[in-house]
């Protein structure tokens, strides 16, 4: 198990091609590289390694048991200790892990800040949802009004997490890191994840240029190091993590093995210009035929690793503006849902405030047309209580078909408020409960005015304050 020992592993190989090439013996050089390693698993590869070599067994076959490093690069170890040349090969294998190491952290750094942006804006959405919601939710149902969808939408998001969050949101954060895992990461389905990015805009160039800088640089080292080419293209498949460049990658190992030549191998494969460019093809073909293939692989691997750097830089500035969309939509989407509510009951009550007391203070009258007519039922109709007529209210003889004007020292009437009603607090001042409604037009007498607030008495007999601003007084 070598996870988490990239670094160490660089280190090892690169002083181990240096210490042999001072003159230094082998088990000497692991004695020195294993006093400077800081993980206690590495100095135990290391001290495996000595303790092999010290039994006879030559350096390749005892890298082989650790398995710190890929098949290709112990080929290439085997071969410079066959043929005498292993400070070279050794020199060709840390440069080789450095490349791949290379390679895959521009594809990683090409998509950390999107992730980065995408999960700190689902982070502090999620803030928003289960502390804040659930208070607005609380606000705008106390609100007589009628809410629009999205304000709906919110407020019924923030009363469930206000309810469940503490079960959703870690609930969530496990689904989503699950589904990650397996279309990324997971063996068998992160084919799924790679034809998401292989079919991305932007993400789709970015990853053919790595793999094709991939393709050229090690078919050109390993060429050169003398490692046979179906072995090559075998190391290029395990190098790999696409699926598609890792199908090309054995088809084309398997088809050389058969006896074909490259250009007739990559014709035999479906969809193979999409993945190796037909000009680069060209190139390979050339280098088959004139004997310069190494040399010409690296040449590709050279220009398309700078064609990767660019791509990795502007695709950084091609998402930065997709991403403040994104953003962007998503505050607006929360401050149209709180905003809209609150701009309708504002103008409500601007609406209710432009309309004109009169400057008269009309009397209170009813008509009897009909002497059988109930005195007290006309009463009401007027003043809805009957405790209101025991607080002053004086009637005057009525005669029928004449009008008879009533007049109390304590009756207001109820001004329009551009909701049809206005409410009734437990106290005089808007921070009292609602207790019920009133209508615009209705008339009511009131036992007491403090800071602009008017106790009404209602119809059942209870009272309850409202506010002076919508009212008008009709009798003194």
């Amino acid at each position: 198990m070598t996870f988490g020992l990239s670094k160490e592993r660089d280190y090892f190989i690169e002083n181990l091609s240096m210490l042999i090439a001072s003159g230094m013996p082998i088990t000497s050089a692991l004695d020195a590289m294993a006093l400077e390693m800081r993980s206690r698993r590495m100095k135990s590869i290391v001290a495996d390694i000595k303790a092999d070599i010290e039994s006879g067994s030559p350096l390749w076959k005892a890298l082989v048991t650790t398995n710190l490093f890929p098949d290709h690069a112990v080929s290439l170890i085997q071969l410079g200790e066959e043929s005498g040349k292993l400070m070279e090969n050794l020199k060709v294998v840390a440069v080789e892990q450095e490349k791949d190491r290379v390679f895959k952290s521009k594809l990683r750094s090409a998509m950390m800040y999107p992730v980065f942006v995408l999960s700190l804006t689902v982070i502090i959405g999620v803030g928003i949802a289960w502390f804040i919601l659930p208070k607005l939710a609380t606000v705008f149902s106390q609100l007589k009004i009628k809410l629009p969808l999205i304000t709906k939408i919110l407020i019924e998001s923030g009363i469930f997490l206000g309810n469940y969050g503490q079960y959703v949101v870690p609930a969530g954060i496990v689904v989503m890191g699950l589904f990650f895992f397996f279309l990324f990461s997971f063996r068998k389905t992160k084919f799924i994840g790679q034809f998401v990015l292989f079919s991305s805009p932007g993400i789709k160039g970015l990853i053919k240029e790595v793999e094709v800088a991939r393709f050229g640089y090690l078919l050109g080292t390993l060429l050169e190091a003398g490692l046979p080419i179906t072995h090559v293209f075998n190391s290029l498949a395990n190098a790999t993590e696409v699926a598609p460049y890792r199908k090309l990658y054995f088809h084309l190992r398997d088809s050389i093995k058969d006896g074909n030549s490259l250009q007739k191998s990559f014709g035999t494969f479906r969809h193979a210009n999409r993945l190796i460019p037909a000009p680069i093809q060209q190139l390979i073909f050339v280098g088959e035929q004139s004997g310069s293939l190494s040399t010409t692989s690296l040449k590709i691997g050279a220009t398309f690793e700078t064609k990767a750097d660019t791509s990795t830089k502007n695709l950084a500035v091609i998402l930065e503006p997709i991403l403040l969309v994104i953003v962007w939509l998503g505050v607006v989407a929360v401050a149209l849902a709180v905003i809209l509510p609150i701009y309708n009951l504002i103008g409500g009550f601007n609406a209710g405030g432009q309309q004109t007391p009169q400057t008269e203070e009309p009397s209170v009258s009813v008509v009897v047309e009909d002497p059988t007519v109930d005195l007290e039922l006309k009463v009401q109709e007027v003043l809805p209580s009957a405790e209101t007529i025991d607080q002053g209210l004086e009637i005057q003889e009525v005669v029928p078909g004449e009008e008879v004007v009533k007049e109390n020292e304590n009756t207001l009437r109820i001004l329009p408020t551009g909701f049809d009603y206005l409410n009734v607090r437990d106290a005089s001042s808007v921070g009292g409960n609602i207790i019920t409604h009133v209508a615009p037009g209705d008339v009511y007498v009131y036992t007491e005015e403090s800071e602009g607030w008017y106790r009404i008495v209602l119809s059942d007999g209870e009272s309850g304050w409202v506010s002076g601003k919508y009212i008008e007084t009709i009798g003194n």
